[in-house]
C-alpha cells in the first residue's frame, strides 16, 4: 500500500497525536502566517503506547468530544506518523526508470534487495541525485497495521484522513518557513519531548537520517495542568529532575556520536553538520541546551522561537511546531 506523504488537501485540519496528548490545529492563512484556532488535550497513561493505540475506544471517546467542540466532523485531516514506527533510507533504483515506475519498482523489491524491520509497509519516496547508473532516492516506510490504526479511528469518527506526514518533515517545514535553516546549511534537528527523543539530519533541504529514541521512565515522571491564561493547552513540570538530568547527558553522548557518524561515516570526513536546531514540547530544552553546549563546542546550536499568532491575537507555543509544520504542507 503507498500512502501519500507529501500529498497536500486545502483546507484540512491538522492532528498529531502523541503518547500523552492531542493537538489539533488549523490554518487562517499562510501569508502571513496566522492560526484559525489550536487546542491541546491530555492523553492518560496506556492509551497510546509507543505510537500504537492500545485503547482505541477510549481514545475515540476523547477525540470525538474535540471534533464535536470544533465541528469539524467530515472534514480531511493531516496526521502525523508515529516515529517509533518510521524507517528512512537511502535506496538505488535504475536511472532508466520513470517517478511513476518507481514505486512499482520497490514493491517488487521489497523482501528481496530492499529489507525493512516490518512486513506490509507503506511508504513513499523522494528522489535525491541521479548518475549515469542508477538513481538515488530516500524511501519513507511504516507498517500498514500501524497506519491503519489511525486511518480507521479516523473513518469511524467520520473524517477523511486525506495525508500522513513525518514529524520530521513537520517540523523543518516550519524553521524553514521561518528561515531558521536554508539549503546550504547541514542541519542536525533534535526534538526533545516529554518521553522521547527524535534526531533527524538534513542536507540540501531534504532528510537524509533520522532516529526515535525512547527515553525509559520518563512517561511517568511529568505532572500536567491547564495552562491558565488560555485555557486550550497543557504546562506540565518534571517530578524527578535528577531522572531527566541523566538523559540530557545520554542525549548529548548520542548527538556526539551522530555528528561523528554524519562526518565520517557518510561522508569520509569531507562535510560535517554545520548547526544543531534543538525543538519540541520537553519544558526543559533550554536546560538541555546548556548540557549540550558543554559537550558540542565547535557547532552553532539555537533554539529557535516563532513569532506566530491565531486571528485573535494568541501566541501559538512551541511546543505546537510540529502540527504547524504539518499545516504548511505544500501550500
Amino acid at each position: 500500500m503507498a500512502i501519500r506523504f507529501f500529498s497536500q488537501k486545502q483546507h484540512a485540519v491538522n492532528l498529531y497525536i502523541s503518547n500523552y496528548s492531542i493537538q489539533l490545529l488549523e490554518l487562517k492563512s499562510v501569508e502571513p502566517l496566522v492560526v484559525n484556532r489550536f487546542v491541546e488535550s491530555y492523553l492518560p497513561e496506556g492509551i497510546v503506547v509507543g505510537g500504537s493505540i492500545k485503547d482505541p475506544e477510549k481514545l475515540s471517546m476523547i477525540l470525538e468530544q474535540l471534533i464535536h467542540d470544533w465541528g469539524v466532523k467530515r472534514k480531511q485531516v493531516r496526521f502525523i506518523t508515529p516515529d517509533a514506527f518510521v524507517s528512512v533510507r537511502k535506496v538505488k533504483v535504475p536511472n532508466d526508470l520513470k517517478d511513476d515506475e518507481i514505486k512499482g519498482y520497490l514493491y517488487l523489491e521489497l523482501g528481496h534487495n530492499i529489507h525493512l524491520p516490518f512486513e506490509e509497509p507503506v511508504f513513499d519516496f523522494v528522489s535525491l541525485q541521479e548518475t549515469e547508473m542508477h538513481k538515488e532516492i530516500l524511501l519513507f516506510a511504516a507498517p500498514e497495521s500501524v497506519i491503519n490504526e489511525y486511518t480507521d479511528l479516523l473513518d469511524d469518527l467520520k473524517l477523511d484522513a486525506s495525508a500522513a506526514d513525518l514529524s520530521a518533515l513537520s517540523n523543518y517545514r516550519l524553521l524553514y518557513n521561518q528561515k531558521f535553516v536554508s539549503e546550504k546549511d547541514n542541519t542536525l534537528m533534535v526534538e526533545v519531548k516529554l518521553d522521547s527523543i527524535i534526531f533527524s539530519i538534513f542536507e540540501k533541504l531534504k532528510p537524509i537520517f533520522t532516529r526515535h529514541l525512547q527515553l525509559d521512565g520518563m512517561i511517568k515522571n511529568w505532572s500536567y495542568k491547564l495552562e491558565p491564561e488560555t485555557q486550550i493547552y497543557y504546562q506540565y513540570e518534571i517530578k524527578d529532575k535528577d531522572l531527566l538530568s541523566v538523559h540530557f547527558q545520554d542525549m548529548a553522548k548520542e548527538i556526539e556520536k551522530i555528528i561523528n557518524f554524519y562526518r565520517f561515516s557518510l561522508h569520509q570526513g569531507d562535510h560535517q553538520i554545520t548547526q544543531i536546531v534543538l525543538l519540541g514540547d520537553n519544558p526543559y530544552i533550554n536546560e538541555f541546551m546548556k548540557t549540550l553546549q558543554e559537550s558540542v563546542t565547535t557547532i552553532k546550536i539555537s533554539y529557535p522561537q516563532t513569532k506566530v499568532y491565531t486571528n485573535k491575537n494568541i501566541a501559538v507555543p512551541n511546543k505546537f511546531h510540529r502540527v504547524l509544520g504539518l499545516a504548511l504542507k505544500e501550500v
